[in-house]
């Protein structure tokens, strides 16, 4: 019988699966890892509870906020985040708030940064370029000061290459529209308009995001789905002419086996360089010449990351949700404590923190072992001020596809390949991975949503999932967690 075949367990395919399944269909969702949440899993591990990175649930969609309040009802919690960038033995909030940065700088670093500012907006004025790179988008908005104290840094860190080689797309979604002109009417009480990231309250599962993505997998089984983990998709099926290209079937390995799984219609949340990949490698009739088995290799990459973390014998580490750390000396990225999002996620009078550590695949912190990347911990910690003397336990989680990398030229090689996607009458893809484009928990599901109406009423393949997302609203700003 052919199905409703979803690849990938993720917010994006479990509310697929949700859809279709509320209409009627029995979707089969394939989850490669051993739990459902794809990038918002949740890991327990005597008593303690980590997700894979910083998540929370901000949204302007009450629809989609309705939802979940019905998946979770009390279990749903409102929380206040607080974030802070730890630089040169200083803190300073997150967002970058004016008042508490003219204060923590000092005189001389505040002349540089204005001096800076006002250089970069002349310059701007006189010989207006293009804002091509993440460099030249913060240097016009910030200075070249703040942009080598503060983003410079940060950004080669988080990426593992020059900011230069970083469309200024990132930038853009990623980072707050404020100058330092603004940040001075703001500093002296001149009304301004709501700025995205002062976004503080969000909604969050008591017992960790991943929670979310279980109840959704339960629903769909309870509405006559099927979700299976441990399900690596291996390879595709073609049938039709070089006019009317469709999946025929996917291959599934499991513990069952490898099955071949009849599809109807396949919607793809697999990074999606590796959805290019399976149709280039089993010959789709509808890819010639280049595009073709034999073709060029996919030119997009993800950044990856290992999660370290730590079970503590104390109450509370910090007052803060993340911190931000913004050295380029120093490999850990952020550190999160995540009672301060549910009491739950530590047994009573503890705590934990989970390190975040940007990499690749193969290099030595991907590579290290638990006790190396607790030296690494221990070290970079005390030259951070904080002491690691009651380590309960730690253990590693490593995610091979986290971010996105917008090189210069992504735009145009990300819609190469999804070009290839398109060809093939009944295959869409979507989410994070499948779409490459750093979307928010709410897109991606609203992503899945749509997916599904479109799969049940077999039509034809287009651009609208990914238009999804994409107004230039300050969409925190409208959202009831603003």
């Amino acid at each position: 019988m052919e199905r409703f075949v979803i690849l990938g367990g993720g917010p994006c395919g479990l509310a697929a699966a949700w859809k279709l399944a509320r209409l009627g269909h029995a979707p089969i969702v394939l989850e490669r890892e051993s739990l459902v949440g794809g990038l918002c899993a949740t890991h327990e591990r005597d008593g303690y509870r980590f997700d894979l990175g910083g998540h929370r649930f901000v949204s302007s969609d009450a629809d989609l906020s309705a939802w979940l309040e019905g998946l979770l009802g009390d279990d749903l919690l409102t929380r206040e985040r607080r974030s802070v960038v730890l630089h040169d033995g200083r803190t300073f909030r997150y967002p970058l708030e004016a008042a508490n940065l003219v204060q923590n700088l000092g005189v001389s670093e505040n002349l540089r940064a204005l001096a800076g500012y006002a250089r970069a907006r002349v310059s701007r004025a006189i010989a207006p370029r293009p804002e091509r790179s993440f460099e030249d988008w913060v240097v016009a908005r910030f200075g070249r000061p703040l942009y080598e104290t503060f983003f410079g840094p940060y950004t080669r860190k988080l990426w593992g290459i020059s900011p230069k080689l970083i469309s200024a797309d990132w930038a853009a979604e990623r980072i707050t529209n404020l100058n330092l002109g603004d940040a001075a009417l703001r500093l002296i009480g001149v009304p301004r308009p709501p700025i995205r990231t002062y976004a503080r309250r969000y909604l969050y599962p008591r017992r960790g995001m991943g929670q979310l993505y279980v109840s959704m997998a339960r629903e769909v089984a309870h509405l006559g789905g099927e979700v299976r983990t441990d399900a690596r998709v291996v390879g595709l099926d073609f049938a039709g002419s070089r006019d009317g290209a469709r999946v025929s079937a996917v291959h599934v390995q499991s513990p069952r086996g490898v099955e071949r799984i009849p599809a109807r219609e396949v919607f793809s949340t697999l990074p999606l360089p590796e959805l290019v990949a399976f149709l280039r490698q089993a010959g789709s009739p509808r890819l010639t010449g280049t595009e073709g088995r034999h073709g060029m290799a996919p030119s997009l990459r993800f950044r990856s990351l290992v999660f370290l973390n730590l079970m503590l014998r104390r109450r509370d580490f910090s007052e803060n949700t993340w911190m931000y750390v913004a050295s380029g000396a120093l490999r850990i990225s952020r550190i999160q404590e995540p009672k301060r999002r549910s009491p739950s996620m530590a047994p009573e009078e503890h705590t934990s923190i989970m390190l975040e550590i940007p990499c690749d695949v193969g290099d030595g912190i991907w590579s290290a072992t638990d006790p190396e990347l607790l030296e690494v911990a221990r070290e970079e910690l005390a030259d951070l001020g904080f002491a690691l003397d009651d380590v309960m336990g730690s253990f590693s989680l490593r995610v091979e596809h986290g971010y996105p990398i917008y090189h210069l030229d992504y735009e145009r090689d990300r819609q190469a390949l999804l070009g290839e996607v398109d060809r093939i009458e009944n295959l869409r893809t979507g989410g994070r991975q499948g779409l490459f484009r750093y979307v928010f928990m709410d897109t991606a599901m609203q992503m899945g949503l749509l997916a599904a109406s479109e799969m049940a009423a077999s039509q034809t393949t287009s651009r609208a999932i990914d238009a999804l997302g994409r107004a230039g609203g300050l969409v925190e700003s409208q959202a009831l967690t603003a």
